[in-house]
């Protein structure tokens, strides 16, 4: 019986004919260029037209081939060479020669595609978004808006139902995190919990979208994009001066809510405006951010080249979402883009000019940079008439012959018994009893004196070269100074240089000129005067007719505040990047982003306000099966916060954080092993003082040889790219940082005094903390399982007392035994060091 069902089967599944595909099962975009991309281009693509044959363009395909056959003949697969040659056995014949063969799906789509007439579409992402109809929803009790609806709608045609909302608790959490960064305080909470209406939650997010800290936080998303460091890169790793004014100006424009039209054109050309401002002026640091060799022998051109392409290339991935360096070396392989548009691109950053612009700065600025120039200009000084006072020594055999030399220069000095002045030796930093020595004669030397006076002689060859190197030295640390100066752009206005393609992109070999204008496939590009520069460009980008650059924008936000966006590939919206879970939401979205006046806050509010937004991001294994990467958007996501935002929540529990905004870097505790890193040049890590050094993360000054380990640890970009989407790891190096870093250990030492002072009993004491870190009530068991480890701690520390008093350090709590301090520290050590602490959920 059982062999009789399992022939049944067989013969079921190997004769039942499969279901004739229709029109509406072969899409283009969807399903025939991905096939003709990833198995066919390799070959037959922009890049390379073996035989003649290219799929990338229709009228190629459809065309002869150098052997005289029709790739692809519309309307009749049968005659097509491309069915053929994929589908025969002919293993020296088949197509693709490599890899595996084509699936039975994929054949069968290709076989329809060209059956209807092989017709050809332009990507999706190069065509400007229009605004989409609202879907129709079965389920008219459900959502807020219209970002909803959307989301519903595909839910609805998968048979999935949204994920409840999160509990009010998560919610302002969630809600302070994604928009400030930083913890909501007992006070906000309760408020909000006591007033269970949606205008709490209204009002909530309009308090957050005001706050200063929501530029910090939004800044940084924006600064991975800018590759924002405050040091050169390369081997030598300079400080660049004043990097942190660019990161203000980030700061200050997104909490004023500077149209996002206007962000992009102040940074890509804000030199160019009319009468531009000192703060547009430093928004072109955003192409002053890139790493920079400033080592002496490098070749110029070869580095101003690669500076070039680095700014074509961010500008490329983070406002239009393309690899379009890609383009560098050869036409694109996969998208429409060709090796000349690139450099046409190109010309619009090759008459760049890097600018020094003054900074307005305070008198406490200016007096620091004068008091520190004074300085160097001393210690200059100084070593060079050391330099010079070895030199005149080393050209005379011996002592007494410089000696007789230099009195006979001297008028009425000319004996040579005459005492020598002993004012030009203090320049020499030897001992006292030498510089004597030196200063007399040698025929009234001791033994001892000849002997160390010699032995000086002999050494003085080296001494110069060292005396030399000190010189070459202190102009790396003239670099230190703090300049009153922004690095910046401005534009090359006579004899321009031209530009030319450059072959395999080697900058030694130029090929034909190219003038600045854009990629074909986007929208039409047009300039104001008879030579385009990059205030054409800038507005090129943001123009409404742009069809890359609001989807782009509107996905990066989409992606910060639901943890994926509706594109993956943030920084890939082409042939190759993941197509849009959501695309008619993703049009509806961009178009609203445009006509809200590229308005931030606005789009974020609307985001926030969502009942999608709003869903509990806990799942279940019927979602999981379904749609294990929430691409639908069904639940919301949990997942460990940014590197900065680690260090920042640690701060703000511990009651340490110093809330200023904006201002020179800071130089938290670290490690002192870590200053030694730094190749060649050792990193000056001087510990700021307090409260600076416990500052928001976004201000810690970022060497990009040598960066402030926590951050690393956490996956903070190393800034030499632009970075569209940041990894997230999960690695127990981390648990050791939060645990060991004097940094987050210091968080705790604070935590536990604040708890160690408190007059009240020791569970209203863990229920606070848990509250104050966790924006919730602990459980009874949570509760007694920390009552059981302050007790077990308490008793431990009251038999090690040195212990104790070393674990408290200088968070001592008036009055209260060190023993207890310490083992309130330990419990602050195990909350704070909760995966559900650093977790935005």
């Amino acid at each position: 019986m059982r062999e009789r069902i399992c022939g049944i089967f067989l013969f079921v599944v190997v004769v039942l004919p499969c279901r004739p595909l229709s029109a509406e099962d072969v899409n283009f975009t969807r399903d025939i260029r991905p096939i003709l991309a990833k198995r066919c281009f390799a070959c037959h693509g922009p890049a390379k037209l073996e035989s003649g044959v290219g799929f990338h363009l229709r009228l190629l395909a459809i065309a002869r081939s150098e052997s005289g056959d029709r790739p692809i003949v519309p309307g009749n697969p049968d005659a097509s060479v491309l069915l053929n040659r994929v589908t025969t056995n002919d293993k020296s014949a088949r197509m693709p020669p490599e890899g595996q063969p084509l699936s039975r799906r994929e054949v069968r789509l290709l076989r329809e595609w060209i059956r209807q007439g092989a017709p050809y579409a332009k990507h999706p992402a190069f065509v400007k978004p229009t605004r989409p109809e609202l879907p129709d929803v079965k389920r008219q009790n459900w959502g807020r808006n219209e970002i909803d609806r959307f989301i519903l709608a595909r839910l609805e045609g998968k048979g999935i139902s949204p994920s409840p909302i999160a509990d009010r608790a998560k919610l302002i959490r969630r809600l302070s995190i994604d928009l400030i960064g930083l913890l909501p305080t007992i006070a906000e909470v309760d408020a909000f919990l006591s007033d269970g209406t949606d205008q709490a939650y209204e009002n909530a997010v309009t308090r957050l979208l005001a706050s200063d800290h929501f530029g910090e936080r939004w800044g940084r998303h924006w600064l991975d994009l800018a590759r924002y460091a405050d040091t050169f890169g390369y081997e030598r790793d300079d400080v660049r001066p004043n990097a942190w004014r660019y990161r203000d100006w980030v700061i200050e424009s997104m909490n004023r809510n500077q149209p996002f039209d206007q962000f992009v054109i102040d940074q890509l050309a804000g030199d160019l405006l009319d009468k531009p401002s000192l703060e547009q002026r430093i928004a072109t640091g955003l192409h002053r951010m890139n790493i920079k060799n400033n080592e002496s022998g490098i070749n110029r051109e070869d580095y101003r080249n690669r500076e070039t392409v680095d700014r074509v290339n961010t500008t490329g991935t983070a406002l239009l979402g393309l690899t379009i360096g890609c383009s560098q070396c050869h036409s694109h392989k996969y998208d429409p883009i060709s090796q000349q548009e690139y450099y046409e691109f190109y010309a619009f950053f090759n008459n760049v000019e890097e600018t020094d612009v003054e900074i307005e700065g305070t008198s406490a600025d200016r007096d620091r940079y004068e008091q520190a120039l004074a300085a160097y200009k001393a210690k200059k000084q100084r070593l060079a008439a050391r330099r010079n006072l070895l030199d005149q020594m080393r050209k005379h055999k011996t002592h007494d012959d410089w000696r007789s030399s230099v009195l006979r220069t001297k008028a009425g000095q000319s004996s040579a018994s005459t005492k020598f002045p002993q004012h030009p030796l203090e320049v020499l930093d030897i001992d006292d009893s030498l510089k004597s020595a030196l200063a007399a004669s040698a025929q009234s030397f001791s033994k001892a004196q000849q002997a160390k006076v010699e032995l000086f002689w002999k050494s003085l060859e080296s001494q110069f070269d060292d005396a030399q190197k000190a010189i070459r030295q202190l102009s790396v640390q003239q670099r230190h100074l703090p300049k009153p100066y922004m690095m910046t752009l401005s534009e090359v206005l006579q004899n321009r240089r031209p530009t030319f393609l450059l072959e395999r992109g080697d900058f030694k070999r130029k090929g034909e000129q190219v003038f600045p204008t854009t990629p074909a496939v986007l929208n039409p590009f047009t300039a104001r005067g008879k030579v385009p520069d990059r205030l054409d460009l800038a507005r090129w980008i943001v123009s409404p007719d742009n069809p890359l650059t609001a989807r782009v924008a509107v996905n990066h936000i989409w992606s910060h505040l639901f943890g994926l966006g509706i594109v993956t590939t943030l920084d890939d919206f082409g042939t190759q990047g993941e197509p849009p879970s959501h695309p008619k939401l993703l049009d509806w979205l961009a178009v609203e982003f445009v006509e809200s006046g590229w308005d931030r806050k606005h789009f974020i509010r609307q985001i926030v306000m969502s009942e999608t937004y709003r869903q509990t991001a806990r799942s279940h294994p019927e979602l999981t099966a379904i749609d294990p990467e929430n691409r639908l958007f069904a639940k919301q996501l949990r997942f460990r916060v940014e590197a900065e935002i680690v260090r920042d929540l640690f701060l703000d529990a511990s009651g340490l954080l110093h809330r200023r905004v904006g201002g020179p870097t800071i130089h938290p505790n670290i490690p002192q092993a870590i200053g030694n890193l730094g190749y060649k040049y050792k990193t000056r890590w001087i510990v700021s003082a307090k409260p600076e050094r416990y500052r928001r993360g976004l201000y810690i000054h970022f060497k990009r040889t040598n960066p402030y380990p926590s951050l690393v640890m956490f996956d903070s970009p190393k800034s030499n790219l632009c970075r569209a989407k940041r990894n997230r790891s999960n690695t127990p190096l981390q648990a050791l940082t939060t645990l060991n870093d004097p940094v987050f250990f210091e968080c705790a030492q604070s935590l536990g005094q604040m708890l160690a002072r408190q007059r009240t009993d020791s569970e209203a004491r863990v229920r606070y903390a848990g509250r104050r870190c966790l924006t919730r009530s602990l459980q009874s068991r949570e509760v007694q399982t920390l009552l059981r480890l302050f007790e077990a701690e308490k008793s431990w520390y009251e038999q090690h007392t040195d212990d104790a008093a070393e674990l408290v350090g200088e968070y001592a709590a008036d009055g209260v035994p060190d023993p207890e301090t310490a083992a309130w520290v330990a419990v602050s050590r195990a909350i704070l060091n909760l995966d559900e602490f650093v977790t935005r959920e």
